[in-house]
């Protein structure tokens, strides 16, 4: 490394500093100190250290419902199924049987053991599905097993969960039935709400199940060895994973760095292995970055319950056609990020391509129509009884990091300059904005999507009246129909054009604001390898990472 660059590096973390709250990093003599290539000060460990924005909200696996809780619950968990990098694998199902009208999978279970010694069983595993839906429970992310037979009654009460279409033939035979047919539900299963739990932890902790690395049992290639609540959570090698012989890496250190300047004076100094190069600072290393699409979709989520103005059509399709995706992008990441002129991200599986290849679509231009957003919003200030735009103040809540108080801070000077109108941001820590997010106490939120499995319908199923992930009370038949007629139909090209016109039908009636999908610049340890980006589901997969001279 280049003398002068590592003195800038240094040069802008103290300046970033100057306007940061304190936040706690790897000090000189930590215990936990290590070095690069995988070693520690007292021994020869293989550590993988990386770095992200915010504590992981939560490792419960039924509770989770973010990128960083599903990444590293992939490393601490298993389901039946295990997906690398798009390809389904045997998990804790060795193998696994599928009746001719694709409605019953009966999946029979390997040896296997918990990280405490106990056997894994087909009960762990109607355990954790069940806790999933069960409407006690009350999991944001419960959505994802309505495919199983009777799921959605249940999670509504409408049925007990002995109705629930999942059972445990014996210890090792476990028989899921679904609604309909569902193409992609062998890649669903390897996510962590799938993933059995012990129900013995679930009752000795309650409400303080999986809350520190002691309060669960884990099955996966690595266990909770520590986690300092907003500092670090340290993994380490399940020595009693079915597949250990595969797992190389000896621990994970994840640790809480809040800016993205000071993860990158930690790589340059060779405290991480592993870092997102901030946006402002990638063409310095346009000759070392790995560029990749991470799968975030990010977008403007707008609250339409009736507590703001934002109920109203017009004022949305204001906002809509007002913001200037393009200039948006250039200022916020210098053309790192992509400008997104629709909702499900193009990448996904179509019928024998990418959706976005098959279905192409721009539901706003890029550079904005002030002259459209006038229009709609002179017909939102009638319907309201507004006279003059600065009457309609809106709040837009963001995550409190610097990459997100910029990128709201352009978005409120354009709404207000092209509209008139008044942009209030409201930032907060993430876990905040998430359980905020969940409880409609917003009206607008900068947030994202990533999909959980390769189809339109990971982003489309989110926005049906009845889904508990719909936090803004989003409401229309037409779009219900068509997902509904998505879930049943046999006919792959009928779905696939239902799917295109909900699409649409949610962009033309403005329920969100696309924004941007993410597409990260990457520095790695040159001795790392196997340590792999991917869009569906994770942010990162290091299950068989390694390090090599």
């Amino acid at each position: 490394m280049k003398k002068g660059r590592k003195c800038l590096i240094w040069l802008l973390v103290l300046l970033l500093s100057l306007g940061m709250v304190a936040c706690s990093t790897p000090q000189q003599g930590d215990e936990n100190k290590e070095v690069a290539g995988g070693g520690d000060v007292q021994g020869n460990l293989k550590v993988l250290r990386y770095s992200l924005t915010a504590d992981v909200p939560t490792l419960d696996q039924h509770l989770a419902n973010s990128i960083p809780s599903a990444t590293v619950g992939n490393q601490v968990f298993e389901g039946l199924i295990r997906t690398y990098l798009g390809e389904v694998k045997p998990g804790m199902a060795e193998s696994w049987d599928v009746s001719p009208d694709g409605l019953t999978y009966t999946f029979y279970l390997r040896d296997a053991k918990w990280s405490d010694g106990k056997p894994v069983t087909a009960e762990n595993f109607e355990y954790g599905i069940k806790r999933l839906l069960d409407p006690q429970t009350a999991s944001g992310y419960a959505f994802i097993g309505m495919a199983v037979e009777n799921a959605y009654k249940v999670n509504n009460g409408e049925l007990p969960m002995d109705e629930l279409g999942v059972k445990a033939i014996d210890e090792k035979t476990l028989e899921i039935r679904l609604e309909n047919p569902t193409g992609y539900f062998l890649s669903m299963l390897s996510m962590i709400q799938f993933a059995p739990a012990r129900e013995d932890y679930v009752i000795q902790h309650g409400k303080d199940y999986a809350a520190d690395a002691d309060k669960n049992a884990y099955n996966g290639p690595f266990v909770v060895k520590e986690w300092k609540h907003e500092d670090r959570i340290i993994l380490e090698k399940n020595t009693n994973y079915w597949n250990a012989e595969a797992i190389n890496l000896d621990e994970v250190h994840i640790i809480v760095v809040p800016d993205g300047m000071t993860a990158l004076a930690m790589f340059e100094s060779g405290d991480l292995d592993m870092v997102e190069v901030p946006a402002e600072v990638v063409a310095q290393y346009s000759d070392k970055v790995e560029y990749y699409y991470n799968g975030a979709n990010d977008f403007i989520k707008l609250n339409m319950d009736g507590t703001s103005p934002l109920e109203n059509k017009d004022l949305r399709l204001a906002l809509n056609y007002a913001l200037n995706r393009a200039e948006y992008i250039m200022l916020s990441t210098q053309g790192l990020y992509d400008p997104n002129p629709r909702y499900v991200l193009p990448q996904v599986n179509g019928i024998k391509g990418e959706y976005g290849d098959e279905y192409k679509y721009e539901a706003f231009p890029l550079k904005g129509d002030k002259k459209v957003a006038l229009e709609h919003l002179d017909k939102a200030m009638l319907a309201l009884g507004v006279k003059s735009p600065s009457e309609i103040e809106l709040e837009l809540l963001t995550t409190d990091v610097e990459r997100t108080r910029k990128e709201a801070e352009i978005i409120q000077d354009q709404l207000q300059k092209d509209l008139g109108i008044k942009i209030k941001i409201k930032q907060v820590p993430y876990r905040q904005r998430l359980d905020m997010e969940s409880k409609h106490e917003f009206e607008m939120v900068v947030t994202g999507w990533a999909p959980d499995y390769s189809d339109p319908m990971t982003y489309l199923e989110l926005w049906t009246t009845n889904s508990g992930y719909n936090h803004g009370s989003y409401s229309s038949l037409n779009y219900d129909e068509r997902i509904e007629f998505a879930l049943t139909t046999p006919d792959n090209q009928a779905r696939m054009d239902a799917l295109f016109e909900a699409e649409k039908i949610l962009l033309e009636e403005g329920a969100i604001i696309p924004l941007q999908l993410r597409r990260i610049a990457m520095l790695k340890n040159p001795k790392l390898i196997n340590f792999e980006s991917y869009f569906v589901g994770i942010n990162y997969e290091y299950t068989y990472a390694d390090f090599v001279d």
